[in-house]
């Protein structure tokens, strides 16, 4: 779970009335879903409308003044997961298909209804809500473009005997081909073909000195076309041949043996 629900209130506050200032433990999300006007959040004020919702981290001093008869759904909740930045406050527009007020009904719901693991369902959905949130306050690229690359890393990890191309791995990671070849070296300090080499070629050098597979078998095993492909970038990366690498750490193993 990326949050903890705490609390979770419903109601319809009335024309030309105020809520003093005042503060929570935890983080508050207010959700207007009806009425107007205004809530100052520490020195900032805010004017509310339909849609719109008031994100206000903990300790954070804030009060609502109402120009119309006000609905809201607000709920108190926390942090679980430091996979979640910390969130800014202010006053922000839920998106026209209403994603964030559809959750929050769902959890008036589950709060009624109460069965099993409604406190688990109810985490669920505020994880959920976060998501949706730092989705639409999010510009440009993703908030976290390292787990893009992450992942195309992890997809080579284990399957580097497969066939793999660039292109493949820049539309799984969400960039074009050239941008995707920038980011990658950028942050491991390698291009993604010289890494996916890496990794076929560690593989080869474990099969070499600790078995007795074939070099055309090893070739098949770790991702190369053929044994001659193998041997001419074994032999250029490493600096000698697969045969050669071979009989040395064979001969490495039999003097540790002395």
């Amino acid at each position: 779970m990326l949050a903890s629900m705490d609390f979770i209130f419903h109601g319809l506050r009335p024309i030309h009335t105020y809520m003093p200032i005042h503060r929570h433990r935890c983080y508050e999300l207010v959700y207007y879903v009806t009425g107007a006007g205004s809530t100052r959040l520490g020195d900032v004020e805010y004017r509310y409308e339909p849609h719109t919702y008031t994100v206000i981290p903990p300790g954070m001093p804030h009060d609502e003044r109402r120009a119309l008869d006000t609905e809201v759904i607000f709920i108190g909740f926390s942090l679980a997961s430091r996979e979640l930045p910390p969130l800014q406050q202010g006053l922000f527009q839920d998106s026209s298909a209403s994603p964030i007020l559809g959750l929050l009904q769902s959890m008036r719901t589950e709060m009624q209804e109460k069965h099993v693991f409604f406190a688990q369902k109810l985490n669920m959905r505020i994880s959920e809500i976060m998501i949706e949130h730092l989705r639409s306050v999010t510009t440009g690229e993703s908030s976290r473009p390292d787990d893009n690359l992450l992942y195309a890393r992890t997809f080579m990890d284990e399957n580097y005997n497969q066939k793999i191309s660039v292109e493949e791995l820049a539309d799984m990671a969400g960039y074009s081909y050239h941008h995707f070849r920038h980011l990658f070296k950028k942050k491991f300090g390698v291009s993604p073909i010289h890494y996916l080499m890496e990794r076929r070629l560690e593989k080869a050098r474990s099969l070499l000195r600790y078995t007795e597979l074939s070099i055309t078998s090893i070739a098949m095993e770790c991702g190369f076309s053929n044994d001659a492909q193998f041997c001419t970038i074994f032999k250029r990366e490493i600096g000698e041949t697969p045969r050669s690498f071979r009989h040395n750490g064979y001969r490495s193993t039999l003097q540790s043996q002395v």
